[in-house]
């Protein structure tokens, strides 16, 4: 399994170095791939797109609003790896009841799920994503949400499930689905 990361670093680093005539237009759909909103002219420091979800879910029966914001946040250290300097993000989730009162509500950042990752990880990587698991929501009658930790530009990442019970209680788990990633030390 380690091979395969190595095999997808170097894959996405030759794709990304020359596969257009073109560098500032490659730059250009990199960034908006892996939707990096800004890059800092000065520091060179980049941020992600800020995202805003709200969307009905169900589960057991039930039916729920859920709200999740990912923004970038300046008050957390930047993470430096080969693809630049990186501002990390906050994730804000919000689940109401139907009645619209407060199920669950917590700000996630990188280091919640720093006990599953290595220091070096940790270091280079930044909290990239937090999305409804429709599938393992229906499989487990539970809310469940897919995070993501990754080095940022790229394709590794560290896949995490966060499971909200019917009262609220939450737990958090590294998504064994995916295998061991031992990531590539810099």
């Amino acid at each position: 399994m380690k091979h395969f990361y190595i095999l997808c670093a170097c894959l996405s680093l030759f794709l990304w170095t020359g596969c257009s005539g073109n560098k500032k237009s490659s730059i250009e759909e990199e960034r908006r791939i892996f939707q990096i909103d800004s890059v800092d002219a000065n520091t060179g420091i980049q941020r992600m797109q800020v995202m805003h979800i709200n969307q009905e879910i169900a589960c057991n029966g039930k039916k729920y609003r859920l709200k999740i914001d990912r923004s970038p946040a300046d008050d957390l250290p930047t993470v430096k790896s080969e693809m630049g300097v990186f501002v990390d993000n906050r994730i804000v989730v919000k689940i109401l009841r139907e009645n619209g009162a407060s199920l669950f509500e917590r700000s996630f950042v990188k280091n919640d799920f720093s006990s599953y990752l290595t220091t070096d990880f940790l270091r280079h990587s930044v909290l990239e994503g937090l999305v409804f698991d429709d599938m393992k929501t229906a499989e487990n009658k539970q809310i469940t949400l897919a995070a993501s930790v990754s080095y940022p530009m790229t394709d590794l990442y560290i896949p995490f499930t966060i499971v909200v019970s019917q009262e609220g209680k939450m737990s958090l788990s590294k998504d064994e689905d995916m295998g061991e990633l031992t990531p590539i030390d810099e």
